[in-house]
């Protein structure tokens, strides 16, 4: 299914990585709104692939448990016994790079190291060597005329790894370094995690030095156009806008659904009660753990009764339950709390009316 308008947030990251490194830059939104599909269509179709060397590490496709884990996922390696061939063979790939990868943009899952010195800085368990040799990699793509740019998708899997203190703390530090203070190197982060985002925004550390930027899912007009295409009548997109809203998951699943000849108005329902019967199980559970945080649960729903989003003051211990649950969603620059979802909205609304304290 293609890619659709998202020409704000095109627009916005292209000018972006456009300017001289200055600032890390915090992608984030609602779990499912889009996020990587985007920063991929950017890097894969709005760059020029003479001009960008994009290192892209997705951490949702590996399990992290410790650093050495997270280093791993890092790198990749290569046979190479002197570290005086590294600078010959990386100025050269280089140079050769854009006609050995079929993508059309210039891509890399990891950033080239020999295999001996990967070795050497899991051993070490030393980040201060890590970041040296990335710096020493970026400054030679420099020099050959190309912006590096560093991608990491679902940033706060690494968010509790400690070496020498928290990792995450070491590698703030690094990006600043990268970015406010060299202009080496852009970085951007994607998370769907809204309670690592805050927890960052809070950071002393990263004041003026981090640009946050939230991708929603679509609005009305968004969603109708999009459905439009696929030859939804104007009843079948009230009636998905009704359930799902703007989320694109849920809208490519409607498109699946009507292709395949199933009815719309059954296929939204069936959603409602499946996403009802998790909410339920979810909370029974947190009832028969912890009564008390239960109840306050409850209480927070209802403010969702005759409201689709909420400002809060706090971050409270409900909060951090419903947002690590996926059923809440901070947005943390207008300090608003509402559902992940339109489906989740719905199904917090009958269950407030089924479950009694």
């Amino acid at each position: 299914m293609e890619f659709f308008n998202r020409e704000k947030e095109i627009n916005y990251l292209v000018k972006v990585l456009s300017f001289e490194p200055n600032l890390i830059y915090f992608i984030y939104g609602p779990i499912n709104s889009g996020k990587t599909t985007l920063i991929k269509h950017v890097i894969e179709n709005e760059l020029d692939r003479n001009k960008y060397i994009v290192f892209y590490i997705n951490l949702r496709e590996h399990f992290v448990s410790k650093y050495e884990d997270f280093i791993e996922i890092l790198f990749n390696t290569y046979e190479e016994p002197f570290i005086e061939k590294l600078k010959r063979y990386f100025l050269s790939f280089i140079k050769d790079l854009p006609d050995n990868i079929d993508i059309k943009s210039t891509i890399l899952t990891g950033i080239p190291v020999p295999k001996n010195i990967l070795n050497e800085f899991l051993s070490a368990k030393n980040s201060e060597n890590v970041f040296k040799y990335l710096i020493r990699i970026f400054e030679d793509i420099k020099k050959k005329g190309k912006q590096p740019i560093l991608i990491i998708d679902e940033l706060q899997k690494i968010g509790d790894l400690k070496i020498n203190g928290f990792l995450i703390y070491e590698l703030f530090n690094f990006f600043i370094d990268l970015t406010k203070e060299k202009h080496l190197c852009h970085v951007l982060c994607l998370s769907s995690d809204s309670l690592f985002i805050e927890r960052v925004y809070n950071e002393g550390m990263l004041k003026d030095r981090c640009k946050y930027y939230l991708v929603d899912d679509f609005d009305y007009e968004t969603t109708r156009a999009f459905l439009k295409r696929y030859e939804f009548n104007d009843e079948e997109i009230e009636i998905i806008w009704h359930y799902f809203g703007g989320k694109p998951i849920k809208l490519v699943e409607a498109v699946q659904e009507k292709l395949l000849g199933e009815d719309i108005k059954e296929f939204c329902k069936k959603s409602l009660r499946v996403r009802k019967r998790q909410l339920k199980d979810l909370l029974y559970s947190l009832e028969d753990e912890n009564k008390d945080l239960f109840e306050r649960v409850i209480k927070l729903f209802e403010n969702f009764k005759n409201k689709d989003e909420i400002f809060y003051e706090k971050i409270t211990d409900e909060i951090v339950w419903t947002v690590k649950k996926n059923i809440l969603f901070v947005n943390i620059e207008e300090g608003i709390l509402k559902p992940q979802s339109r489906l989740d909205l719905l199904a917090i609304r009958e269950i407030l009316n089924e479950i009694k304290i």
